[in-house]
């Protein structure tokens, strides 16, 4: 799986001043590329010292990495239905692949099977070993609004696509499943709900209602957190009961009883829109990836591509009271704004007290910042800043856009200690 690096370059590197260990991340088909259905894919691991010290190439896009308790890393292949436990080394130990993408192939051999009929973003693992996966599932409701954009619009009967995360066993047997539509407003919408995401997966016309990206586990009180980008929110809930604890992000659009479950803002709190990789860190605190789309909800004027800026953000809880403070940001200062409309992550590393960013999708349409990334050439920035925001890492994968290079993107970053 070894091959020659993907197209990238340094900016900054300051190995004295950066997280001992190794960030690992994915470069996929990005922008345009991926709409094509391009076919390569690299996990690769960078240094403190800014060397390369993993490489693997598959040839098929690459998704989410996590870091097991073996030291061995947990990847996704996404779009071929396939999730591996491979050795720093690149020698696998395990597979697992999804059933529904797999009706008219055989399996890789000595695979195990879970049944679900697709799987998409992330992955991640409980405590106890067991798989945390992500799947859909479509429901259709009466008078559904037509449109996140025309508030004059009418209303109609809709096939709204809800995501499922799920508990799965190492042997492939799913344990236990919450469904959003099940959680949250089915009829709540941001700009993007109504977007056609899934009828390229299957799902003939289809509307994106909430998009979920990320979830982890807060095993202080057994719960789930989990990012959903077309309602612009992070929510948490009980995972014995499915219970909704609260939810961060803009108000609007809400509902009674979902609006009594809203974080109230303490202080200057910008909310996040359209975000990606929500974890919680070592001090109790909640952190993600704010990409930034939009930063408005419907019916308001959304803020123009060009203007629009991603960050990593990190709030506090205070779950009693129920209010959220915004505690760090890096990214929406002058000279510090870097647009990445899609994908992307925020890692808080343990020693240093650094942040490792991923802007995953730079995407621009003749060196313009767009929100198109369907139509758009792609990149990814790699970044890791100091709590001061003293940035100490700074990476491109850019194989140019002038030179006709193929649009790039990552998912999101993991890092490993050694």
């Amino acid at each position: 799986m070894m091959s020659s690096t993907p197209p990238h370059h340094i900016e900054t590197c300051i190995p004295e001043r950066r997280e001992p260990g190794v960030m690992v991340f994915n470069i996929r088909p990005g922008g345009i590329a991926e709409q094509e259905g391009g076919a390569i894919g690299w996990f690769v691991g960078i240094g403190q010292d800014g060397e390369f010290k993993l490489n693997m190439n598959f040839d098929a896009p690459t998704q989410d990495v996590r870091r097991l308790a073996n030291g061995n890393l947990l990847i996704s292949l996404t779009t071929t239905g396939v999730i591996m436990e491979v050795t720093p080394a690149g020698e696998t130990v395990r597979r697992w692949h999804v059933a529904g993408k797999w009706l008219d192939t055989p399996p890789p051999e000595g695979s195990i099977e879970i049944d679900l009929p697709l799987t998409h973003h992330t992955i991640n693992v409980f405590p106890n070993g067991n798989l945390m996966l992500l799947s859909a599932e479509m429901r259709q409701f009466d008078d559904w609004p037509e449109s996140d954009s025309d508030p004059d619009a009418g209303r109609r009967i809709a096939n709204v696509i809800g995501d499922l995360i799920l508990e799965v066993s190492p042997e492939g047997a799913i344990q236990r499943q919450w469904k959003l539509l099940d959680i949250l407003d089915p009829y709540r919408l941001c700009y993007g709900s109504c977007s056609g995401y899934w009828k390229a997966r299957g799902f003939e016309n289809s509307n994106d209602w909430c998009h979920t990206n990320a979830v982890t586990y807060s095993a202080a009180d057994d719960c789930l957190i989990a990012s959903l980008r077309t309602q612009d929110c992070l929510i948490k809930f009980s995972a014995a009961t499915g219970e909704l604890k609260w939810i961060l992000g803009n108000p609007g659009n809400w509902q009674a009883p979902w609006s009594e479950k809203l974080l109230k803002p303490v202080g200057d709190v910008e909310w996040q829109y359209h975000q990606h990789d929500v974890s919680i860190t070592p001090d109790g605190t909640v952190l993600c990836f704010d990409n930034g789309n939009f930063r408005a909800l419907p019916f308001a004027e959304t803020m123009p591509d060009e203007a629009c800026y991603s960050r990593g953000v990190e709030y506090a809880v205070d779950e009693e009271a129920m209010t959220v403070t915004q505690v760090w940001s890096y990214g929406s200062a002058e000279g510090d704004n870097v647009y990445a409309c899609y994908q992307g992550g925020a890692y808080r590393l343990p020693k240093t007290g650094n942040t490792f960013l991923t802007y995953g999708g730079v995407c621009t349409k003749d060196g313009v910042p767009s929100s198109d990334n369907a139509g758009s050439f792609a990149r990814s920035r790699l970044v890791e800043v100091t709590p001061s925001g003293d940035v100490v890492f700074d990476m491109w994968i850019d194989s140019g856009e002038a030179d006709g290079g193929a649009p790039l993107s990552s998912f999101r970053s993991e890092h490993f200690p050694e």
